[in-house]
C-alpha cells in the first residue's frame, strides 16, 4: 500500500580537485541568501529536534552550519547541514539534510553521517597508509593486475570503488524510519512489464584525498547491459512505499542501506550502500560505472 512518507536512513559516513554537484546546488552563504526561509526553517528544526542525533549527542551543545541547498522538484529545497559539538571536539562533523517547502514547512529529514572524533595516532596511521596506498595505486594502474577476471574492486583518481555482482530480484524489501521516525518496512518493485529489480552493493573508500564531495542521484552511476543500454539508478526515495510483510520474506534485506543524496567523504572514510536498477528479465551485465566525485569502471565480463 502506497504512502506519502519517504524513508530516511542513517549512514556512517565526505572535496577535492574533482567535485561533482548538480547545477541546482548552491553552497554556503549564497544558499542562505537565495533560500532564507527554507534555511532558517531547516536550522530551527534541527536545533529543536536533536533526538535524531542519538543518545550521545541529543543532550550536547551543538553548532550547525549550512553546507548548501539543492532545488528539488515541486518547489522543495533540500538543505544540507553540517553539525558538531560546540566545545572540546576535534574531528569530522556530522551531516544531514532537511527537505523544506517554500512556506518553511519541513517535509523530511535524513542523517547522512555522525560526527567522528579525530585521534592523533589514527591520523598519523592514516597518513602513512595513504602514502602507501598512493604508491600501490600507481603500481596497480601501471601493471593492470585485474585483467582476465571480474574487477569488483578498482581504483579511480581519488576513490577505491567496489561494486558487488548484481543481484536479480522480483522486488526488494528493507526497514527504515519514515519522516515521523517510525520504523517501517519499505518495498521497491518494477514499474514496467517483463522487468526485474537489480541491486548492486557498492563500497566507496577515500584513501588518497583530503575530502571528496559527491551527489548520489540518477547520474551517479551506470549499470551496462551486455551489448545493449546503460541503466540509471532508481530514485529509491520516490519509488519506496510502506508494506506489511513477514520477517521471513526472502527478499527482506536487514543490511540494505540507501545510498542516495549528498555526501562528503573525508580521507580514510568509506561509504557503503545499495544502488537499485530496473532491467529486463534475465539481463546480463558487462560493467558498472561510477561517475560521482570520481570515475571508475568495475567490469563483470
Amino acid at each position: 500500500m502506497a504512502s506519502t512518507d519517504r524513508p530516511e536512513s542513517r549512514d556512517e559516513e565526505d572535496e577535492t580537485t574533482e567535485v561533482t554537484v548538480q547545477e541546482n546546488f548552491i553552497e554556503g552563504d549564497e544558499a542562505r541568501d537565495a533560500f532564507p526561509t527554507e534555511v532558517a526553517a531547516a536550522l530551527r528544526y534541527a536545533e529543536e529536534n536533536k533526538y535524531e542525533y542519538g543518545p550521545k549527542l541529543r543532550d550536547a551543545e551543538l553548532q550547525w552550519e549550512v553546507n548548501g541547498v539543492e532545488s528539488m522538484d515541486g518547489g522543495i529545497s533540500r538543505v544540507f547541514i553540517d553539525y558538531a559539538p560546540s566545545t572540546a571536539f576535534r574531528g569530522s562533523s556530522g551531516s544531514e539534510y532537511v527537505d523544506v517547502d517554500a512556506s518553511g514547512a519541513v517535509l523530511a529529514r535524513r542523517q547522512i553521517r555522525v560526527p567522528k572524533q579525530a585521534l592523533p595516532v589514527v591520523l598519523i596511521a592514516l597518513t602513512v597508509i595513504s602514502l602507501i596506498s598512493l604508491a600501490v595505486v600507481e603500481v596497480l594502474l601501471w601493471a593492470n593486475p585485474f585483467e582476465g577476471g571480474p574487477d569488483l574492486y578498482v581504483a579511480g583518481r581519488t576513490l577505491w570503488i567496489r561494486a558487488e555482482l548484481p543481484r536479480h530480484q522480483p522486488y526488494v524489501v528493507y526497514e527504515a524510519p519514515s519522516s515521523r521516525g517510525d520504523i517501517n518496512q519499505w518495498a521497491i518493485q518494477p514499474e514496467g512489464e517483463g522487468t526485474e529489480i537489480i541491486v548492486v552493493e557498492t563500497l566507496l573508500t577515500n584513501q588518497t584525498s583530503g575530502a571528496v564531495r559527491m551527489v548520489v542521484d540518477r547520474e551517479a552511476a551506470e549499470l551496462r547491459i551486455k551489448g545493449s543500454i546503460a541503466l540509471k539508478p532508481i530514485n529509491v526515495i520516490d519509488r519506496s512505499y510502506i508494506v506489511e510483510t513477514s520477517s521471513d520474506d526472502r527478499y527482506l534485506d536487514p543490511d540494505f542501506r540507501l545510498m542516495w543524496g549528498g555526501f562528503t567523504l573525508n580521507q580514510g572514510e568509506e561509504l557503503r550502500g545499495h544502488l537499485v536498477f530496473e532491467a529486463p528479465l534475465g539481463s546480463e551485465f558487462s560493467d558498472f560505472r561510477w561517475l560521482a566525485g570520481d570515475t571508475a569502471v568495475v567490469r563483470y565480463q
